[in-house]
């Protein structure tokens, strides 16, 4: 966001990041490697992952937008949980799980306990868990929100941007993403409505729901009749999937009739390596000369790549 872009009455927070996570964030590497770090493809530390995940959730590119904010829903739990005990945390940082995990994955306690928390936050939490069982409601915490990361990172620094009136508050009132109301109603169900929302519901409800922790629940968006081909395809492309899912995938004939499907599940650390080796005598020279200089794809698949290659190249 250039200055002239600027909202009246906002004014920057400079959010410390590492030199990988600013080149990125720059563009300088191209937007293919803008969509390999929202994808997990990348040598990347939870915290820089995480980072760059909820700036992409804000930014301007709507595809990045909603891949990000599905990837942010399925976020292991173990990194979350390490990032928000980390008292070195940047505020906006805190602010942005307490909004979107406080009431999952156990992080209630190591957030309020974080002396980073701003103050006003911590307060919300506290009062909402004795309210309603570590709960945290949206009227309680409407006073603190997540931060929005800018776009200036040339020198390390990622900006946010938060709300002044006459004195600064401690965070802003978020912006709603797209699929808000049915985020908060996810808060609410059981683990049989979510099921039934996943095999029933539209894209949004898909999209949602496929990162759920429970694997009844993510399992049952394969099972959505309305699920389309592109939507498996960034699905097998998320590292984050589980092996759950790349069962159910593996399992359709029509889903492995697609190319770009049987690389993906080539690509991805959860597919069991006799299938992924399987896979990939139907890849094409282009994709096994990239596999065969890949480090993010584990050295059988590399070497059986070049292998792959060499008996090509013998029977021409």
């Amino acid at each position: 966001m250039t200055d002239s872009e600027k909202q009246p009455g906002r004014k920057s927070v400079r959010l410390k990041v590492t030199p990988r996570v600013a080149h990125i964030v720059s563009g300088r590497g191209g937007r293919d490697e803008q969509w390999k770090a929202v994808r997990g493809e990348l040598d990347l530390s939870d915290l820089e992952r995480f980072t760059l995940l909820v700036y992409f959730s804000q930014s301007k590119d709507t595809e990045l937008i909603k891949a990000a904010r599905q990837i942010l829903d399925g976020f292991p739990a173990e990194g979350l949980r390490s990032l928000a005990s980390d008292a070195s945390l940047h505020p906006a940082l805190l602010v942005f799980l307490a909004r979107r995990y406080a009431r999952r994955h156990g992080l209630h306690d190591l957030l309020v306990t974080n002396p980073s928390l701003p103050e006003s936050l911590r307060r919300s939490l506290e009062s909402a868990a004795q309210k309603s069982g570590s709960e945290l409601s949206d009227d309680e915490a409407s006073s603190s929100s997540e931060d929005k990361p800018d776009d200036r990172t040339g020198r390390g620094e990622a900006a946010h941007e938060e709300q002044q009136s006459g004195e600064e508050s401690e965070s802003d009132e978020p912006e709603a993403p797209e699929n808000l109301s049915k985020f908060q109603m996810t808060m609410h169900m059981g683990v049989a409505e979510k099921i039934k929302a996943a095999m029933t519901g539209d894209k949004e409800w898909r999209g949602l729901l496929i990162g759920d922790t429970n694997k009844l629940v993510s399992s049952a968006v394969l099972k959505n009749p309305r699920i389309t081909e592109k939507e498996v395809q960034t699905i097998a492309r998320n590292k984050a999937t589980n092996e759950e899912l790349i069962r159910i995938i593996m399992l359709n004939r029509e889903w492995m009739k697609s190319y770009s499907i049987k690389l993906a599940l080539v690509m991805h650390p959860r597919t069991p390596l006799g299938n992924a080796l399987r896979f990939m005598g139907g890849l094409t020279e282009k994709d096994l000369k990239n596999l065969g200089k890949s480090r993010e794809v584990s050295p059988v698949i590399s070497n059986n790549a070049r292998r792959l290659l060499m008996a090509k190249a013998k029977n021409r």
